[in-house]
């Protein structure tokens, strides 16, 4: 009874709706949320419940799925070791840019340090671009990567500092920065610009467009690229493929609940 004397409601009620995402990575519909907390909270107390729930970063909403799932206040401790995670919140979109692009596109995330692709998505219309795929379990280099001059410019500063400073800056061919002065400058026009071009600077004849994606708090959940023959980055095709990227970017955003 005494412990009755303290307990708040609204906070009672929220956590109910929170416990259903416990464990459960499948997301939920408005409708599966209200059948489930019953009769004990109406649907205007439930919509409330929601919207403070995800204005805190608590829950996030895909507007394509019409779902809740659980925000980045929850993901971002978690984006690098639950991989199950990651891939639900991304892939589905990657895939379908892949399709649609004809491109290679990957999630660069941090990890023990090192930057590393969390997951990657092949065109199966455009077989030639899968050969020049790097290799899965290969730390993504900083200097010569569009990922990593994105994770320069935008990472919390301590994060960009330790990067950069570990990085050998080592050469990968005749188009790589290796001077640590240049790359500063590039790092620049990358925050100026808010996406990274990669021209043939880690693979020969490849090239990348690298986009930051953000989540709660502004803070850097990882880079967003696009990759493909060199041939490809020009014209209608890149221009598409520029338009794309940064709508999906925008997009990926808002699910991990950056609001800018």
């Amino acid at each position: 009874m005494e412990e009755d004397r303290y307990t708040i409601a609204s906070v009672q009620k929220a956590l109910r709706v929170l416990s259903l995402f416990i464990g459960d990575d499948s997301g939920h519909s408005f409708s599966d949320i209200a059948r489930y907390v019953g009769d004990g909270i109406n649907r205007s107390n439930v919509i409330r419940i929601l919207a403070t729930l995800k204005t805190e970063g608590y829950l996030c909403y895909d507007d394509g799925e019409g779902k809740y799932y659980l925000g980045p206040v929850f993901l971002m401790s978690s984006l690098t070791q639950r991989s199950e995670i990651l891939s639900h919140l991304v892939e589905k979109d990657l895939r379908q840019a892949a399709e649609e692009s004809g491109m290679i596109v990957h999630f660069t995330v941090l990890s023990s340090g090192e930057l590393r692709i969390a997951f990657r998505c092949f065109p199966r219309s455009s077989m030639e671009s899968l050969a020049l795929a790097s290799i899965d379990d290969e730390a993504v280099p900083v200097n010569a990567t569009g990922a990593g001059k994105v994770y320069a410019a935008f990472a919390d500063a301590d994060v960009a500092e330790h990067l950069v400073a570990q990085c050998p800056f080592r050469s990968y061919g005749p188009a790589t920065i290796t001077d640590r002065a240049v790359f500063s400058s590039v790092v620049d026009k990358v925050r100026c610009d808010g996406y990274a071009l990669n021209v043939c600077e880690h693979e020969e004849f490849l090239c990348c467009l690298s986009r930051p994606v953000f989540a709660f708090g502004g803070h850097l959940a990882g880079a967003l690229s696009f990759s493909g023959l060199k041939d490809m980055f020009q014209g209608e095709r890149y221009q598409r493929m520029f338009s794309m990227s940064q709508a999906l970017c925008e997009r990926l955003s808002r699910r991990l609940g950056h609001e800018a």
